[in-house]
């Protein structure tokens, strides 16, 4: 009967033999663990902000609402870090905070230099008592209102600035063939219009049909209220085929009272 074979000892291989087996994946590694290390240096080397100091800081745009020290205040904490360090997103984010910008880019610009490009809020209107409308009916609230603003003062309920902008342009140009300006437009809480001229005679459009209301009062101004804008008060809008007037007091004269333009 066969008798089964005895096992082999194993045999003991040397640091010889198995450095040669794996010569390749060591040298790989060690590859790998120095270019790390390299990296590591190179990026805390660039990192020191005295090596590779910000020294210029350049606004490309012409500023005409931006107070430039408020940019300054608003920039100085974000400059601290060399070139490599500066915080661009930060800095970005914190410019277009402000209130009178409407869009802004910044980048770096080798050596030392960062350009920020500003794009301003151009404000259309005024929207309330303290706030602004840009071209896009959005809202925005300035520290403090420009004197030579000469603006239309618009107001509505919360949410609906694009509305009454776009009414105010509508408006406008129905009213453009007769010379007349608008300079207050609101939208009250019933949804209802009224258009104040800037010769203060109001126009009283209601909720409904306002471009058709308004049109009325166009076609019928050469032979109702030319020559007598001076006299005349509101107009109520808010009927069907026509439309009431009110007329401001007019002193006739001695031996006169109040009258009404003929």
């Amino acid at each position: 009967m066969a008798q089964p074979e005895a096992r082999r000892p194993p045999r003991w291989r040397g640091a010889g033999a198995f450095l040669r087996d794996h010569f390749r994946f060591i040298t790989g590694l060690l590859l790998l663990v120095l270019m790390g290390t390299t990296l590591a240096l190179g990026v805390q080397w660039l990192q020191d902000p005295y090596r590779y100091p910000l020294r210029v800081v350049k606004v490309a745009s012409e500023l005409r609402h931006l107070e430039k020290d408020d940019l300054r205040k608003t920039l100085a904490p974000y400059l601290q870090g060399g070139f490599f360090t500066v915080d661009v997103t930060g800095i970005h984010d914190a410019v277009e905070a402000l209130p009178w910008v409407y869009r802004a880019t910044v980048q770096r610009d080798w050596p030392d230099r960062l350009i920020v490009n500003i794009e301003e809020q151009e404000p259309v209107a005024r929207w309330g008592e303290a706030g602004l409308l840009n071209r896009y009916g959005e809202i925005f609230i300035p520290r403090q209102l420009p004197d030579e603003l000469a603006l239309p003062r618009l107001s509505g309920p919360v949410g609906h600035e694009q509305v009454v902008l776009e009414q105010y342009h509508q408006c406008t140009q129905t009213l453009a063939p007769l010379g007349l300006r608008i300079a207050r437009i609101d939208l009250n809480e019933r949804r209802a219009w009224r258009i104040e001229l800037d010769n203060a005679v109001r126009l009283e459009l209601g909720r409904a049909d306002t471009e058709l209301r308004l049109r009325r009062f166009v076609r019928s101004f050469p032979q109702v209220f030319a020559g007598h804008l001076e006299a005349l008060k509101s107009v109520d809008l808010r009927y069907s085929n026509g439309f009431s007037v009110y007329w401001q007091p007019v002193e006739t004269g001695v031996g006169g009272g109040k009258g009404l333009p003929g």
